[in-house]
C-alpha cells in the first residue's frame, strides 16, 4: 500500500485513504499505516449518471464521500467506516473479495436491499 491518492472535492484535497484508515484525516503525517485497515467494497458502472445517482443514494443512506471525480468507473464504499470514493485512474485497490460489484449486486447482496 505506500501509494497516496489525492482528489479535489469541494475546494479541499480530500484522500482516498480515508476509505481505508479510520484516522487517515487526523493522522495522514503520522503513522497512520499501524492503525487497522478496513477493506471497502469495489463498485463498478461505467455510466456516469448511474454513479452520480448511486453518490446521492449513498450520501442519503449516511454515507460520507471523501473523494470524487467523473473520471474512472471505480468507486470504494466502505460499509464499516461508512464512507466511499471515486477512484482516478485505472489502478490496483483492495478491495472485499477483489470482486467489482455492479451498483444493483452491491445494493442486493451486501445491503441487502430488494
Amino acid at each position: 500500500m505506500g501509494a497516496f491518492f489525492f482528489s479535489k472535492f469541494k475546494g479541499g484535497v480530500y484522500m482516498l485513504m480515508e476509505v481505508y484508515y479510520e484516522h487517515y484525516r487526523e493522522n495522514c503525517k503520522g503513522a497512520y499505516w499501524e492503525e487497522p485497515i478496513s477493506i471497502p467494497y469495489g463498485v463498478y458502472d461505467r455510466d456516469r449518471k448511474a454513479r452520480n445517482s448511486f453518490y446521492g443514494y449513498l450520501t442519503s443512506k449516511g454515507f460520507k464521500c471523501v473523494t470524487w471525480n467523473s473520471d474512472y468507473p471505480l468507486i470504494l464504499v466502505n460499509t464499516e467506516l461508512k464512507r466511499f470514493g471515486l477512484i482516478y485512474r485505472a489502478c490496483a485497490h483492495k478491495c472485499v473479495d477483489s470482486r467489482n460489484y455492479t451498483i444493483q449486486e452491491f445494493k442486493d447482496e451486501v445491503l441487502n436491499i430488494k
